[in-house]
């Protein structure tokens, strides 16, 4: 990341949670500000927005219409004209934000593809999310934690996955993106999810 600004995780101004803070101050400090740049490497992108937890309901496996959180949603007017036959459906780009200050937090990373899984929505959802990783342990590198997710993703049973986490170069200068394929549990379609593991070990201080 360009932007070399220290979170701390003490001297902070706010009662949130050390999680939706990182994930406010991405959305500020570094999609709001490089809007310019993303239209300029996509001439194809149209009227792009970049939010902060967005609401979306599903039904659960008993049938009971829940709410969804999502961390980041990215809206941008061509989505519309792509996936809606109607334009009347708002959709965007669903993110996914977790920390990781240990090894074993992964866990909690698996947990939200495990939602992805098992949430119908009752709007049309796009069959591709995005996820991120806060890696906050110099000792942890994206290497080490895509392939924990994997085995993790290996050893489980309620996640159907047909691609485990594959490096895709999203970004010249940058080596922790990676993409995985998996099926929905209510209808078996297939979703993909594209990951940025960020090394934030530099960016968040005690």
């Amino acid at each position: 990341m360009a932007n070399k600004t220290v979170y701390s995780k003490s001297k902070r101004f706010s009662k949130q949670k050390f999680e939706d803070y990182l994930k406010t101050k991405f959305v500020d400090d570094y999609l709001r500000k490089n809007k310019d740049y993303f239209n300029s490497i996509n001439s194809g992108i149209e009227d792009i927005f970049f939010g902060k937890e967005a609401t979306e309901i599903y039904t659960d496996d008993t049938n009971i219409e829940q709410e969804d959180k999502i961390d980041i949603c990215v809206k941008e007017l061509g989505l519309q004209k792509a996936w809606s036959s109607d334009n009347k459906q708002e959709i965007y780009f669903a993110i996914e934000c977790k920390r990781i200050e240990i090894l074993s937090d992964s866990k909690n990373y698996v947990l939200d593809i495990q939602k992805f899984a098992d949430r119908e929505h009752t709007e049309f959802r796009l069959p591709f999310e995005g996820m991120m990783a806060f890696i906050e342990n110099a000792n942890l590198s994206h290497i080490t934690l895509s392939k924990r997710i994997t085995e993790l993703l290996k050893a489980t049973t309620t996640i159907s996955t047909s691609q485990h986490l594959s490096p895709i170069k999203l970004y010249a200068t940058f080596d922790g993106s990676y993409m995985s394929s998996h099926n929905k549990n209510f209808d078996n379609s297939i979703f993909s999810i594209y990951h940025l593991l960020l090394d934030y070990s530099t960016l968040v201080s005690d």
